[in-house]
């Protein structure tokens, strides 16, 4: 059932447990909920499409190094962020969770092993059935021998869901399960703490039309995404200093985000092999993009970060294939095309790569990459956290709901260099010796000038700022993702990740929520 909070005369009966923020983590939670038999109410922010109202609420502040993602990378309607991504999922690695000293990282409270069972549930749960880590079972299905690029770099196939949106792929539920109900166009503004102070009475929500209202619920889950998870906590507490986190030091510390930058000039040696080893995949209706990634060992040996690679087929046709994409998404889903009357332009300009491209994906189930342009290859590089990179408020500034905008310090430590040069050190050799390719590394990066880094751009990766910890003088939520001091408040999302991986966080941060979901079934 999905509602207006700006148009119901009588809200929904009280929840056992409401999530707070319709986005991946959120949906995921309250849909695995709601199919456990467990009441949900499902809060958010805008409405069931664009609105420039909604869109307004994140209007914030970058005083640090400059994001544009923080505009450009977040949604207020429901299936907020993945309205807008491309539907790739990878978890993270082993390393990824242990501490890492050279990083200042103590590692993650839980371990791999306690979310490796709930990748295998999401890929189920989002009907992505070809998820195992073992990547023989492709290259087997293609007849084409698995690259080995060495035992220091990794090659990796990342998957790509067939339907991105979580909110038309979960609409039955969200329509349909009598245990869930939606509230739309309703923002949460606060808390109302019961009388030990400990466990959270209600959350305060209010719509575009003024309308305010409390919803009681015996547990409360903040899954708003993580710029405005921080935002939401820290101007709770500006308003209520009794609230239990009001005095935890490490609310909004270590935001991070990946950083991506072209790297190199590729020249193919082997144009048949290099393709066999680098271009996409589809077998099934799914879709495998492959990755390079530094093995731990260089990360330990070296003392990096995580560093991933890709490389991109540059074309003047780029444009217009991208367009084609949008169409055909639109067409599968139903939705209405965008700029249809743009195009027979598109058409006509992809005429003379129609057969190559058609027989390509259907005969060798691979993409087909005109590269006129060249063939670059980009890194993504994972960010050390910074204690001074943070979320904060604005006291002068305020949304139209009265909360004050959130001001973003992003800061980097400068360590992604080291970790751009060593990637380009490892694999160009060992590119170049198996006769596939040659690359032409960016100067800069082999003189590990912190001037690249002007270059480099934010990738709509948003973690941390309520990082997960032991105590509440280490982090903000504990192992089981409730904040530190109370009984009932939890934190959903990549805002609690200590670290960030070479991976984007959507994918851990559906398999914390699924683990959330078994806890909270469990929870009295």
């Amino acid at each position: 059932m999905i509602l207006d909070l700006d148009k119901i005369d009588a809200l929904p009966p009280a929840p056992r447990v409401a999530v707070l923020g319709a986005g991946a983590a959120g949906i995921i939670l309250a849909v695995a909920l709601a199919r456990k038999g467990v009441p949900v109410l499902l809060c958010e922010a805008g409405g069931r499409t664009v609105e420039p109202a909604s869109l307004a609420l994140n209007r914030a502040v970058v005083t640090g190094r400059p994001h544009t993602g923080i505009a450009e990378g977040r949604a207020r309607q429901l299936g907020g962020t993945t309205t807008l991504w491309g539907g790739q999922l990878i978890s993270f690695r082993d390393i990824d969770f242990r501490a890492r000293p050279w990083l200042g990282l103590e590692g993650w409270p839980i371990g791999r092993d306690a979310v490796a069972p709930y990748y295998e549930r999401v890929a189920q749960m989002v009907g992505l059935n070809v998820l195992s880590d073992d990547d023989t079972t492709v290259w087997s299905a293609l007849g084409v021998a698995r690259p080995d690029l060495g035992s220091d770099v990794e090659f990796v196939l990342t998957r790509w869901l067939k339907e991105t949106n979580l909110a038309r792929a979960f609409r039955a539920d969200l329509e349909g399960n009598p245990n869930l109900s939606v509230l739309l166009h309703a923002t949460a503004t606060g808390f109302v703490p019961k009388v030990n102070g400990q466990a959270m009475e209600s959350v305060e929500l209010r719509s575009p039309g003024g309308k305010t209202v409390t919803i009681a619920a015996e547990q409360i889950v903040v899954a708003t995404g993580t710029i405005e998870a921080s935002r939401l906590m820290l101007a709770a507490a500006a308003v209520r200093p009794d609230l239990p986190w009001a005095v935890n030091p490490h609310v909004g510390v270590a935001f991070q985000d990946h950083l991506d930058v072209r790297a190199a000039d590729v020249t193919v040696l082997d144009k048949k092999r290099f393709d066999e080893a680098f271009d996409n995949i589809f077998l099934k209706g799914f879709k495998y993009n492959p990755k390079i990634v530094l093995a731990p060992h260089i990360q330990e040996a070296e003392r990096i970060t995580n560093v991933a690679g890709v490389f991109t087929f540059e074309s003047s046709l780029t444009e217009h294939l991208s367009n084609l994409k949008i169409f055909l998404r639109a067409m599968r889903s139903g939705a209405k095309p965008p700029n249809l009357k743009s195009m027979p332009s598109h058409l006509a300009a992809l005429a003379k790569v129609w057969r190559p491209l058609i027989v390509r994906y259907l005969r060798d189930h691979r993409a087909f990459n005109p590269a006129d342009l060249g063939v670059g290859l980009r890194i993504h590089c994972e960010q050390k956290p910074l204690q001074a990179s943070r979320i904060t408020l604005d006291p002068a500034q305020h949304d139209a709901n009265g909360v004050p905008l959130a001001v973003l310090d992003w800061r980097i430590d400068g360590i992604e260099v080291e970790a751009m040069a060593v990637f380009c050190e490892t694999f160009g050799p060992e590119l170049e010796r198996q006769g596939l390719a040659r690359l032409t590394v960016d100067p800069r990066i082999l003189a590990r000038d912190p001037q690249i880094l002007d270059e480099a751009r934010d990738t709509n990766h948003h973690c941390g700022g309520l990082q997960m910890a032991d105590s509440a003088d280490e982090g903000v939520v504990d192992a089981d993702c409730c904040v530190h001091g109370t009984d009932n408040l939890y934190v959903a999302g990549a805002a609690v990740y200590p670290s960030s991986s070479f991976a984007n966080p959507t994918f851990t941060a559906l398999a914390l929520a699924l683990r959330l979901a078994d806890h909270l079934e469990q929870a009295t």
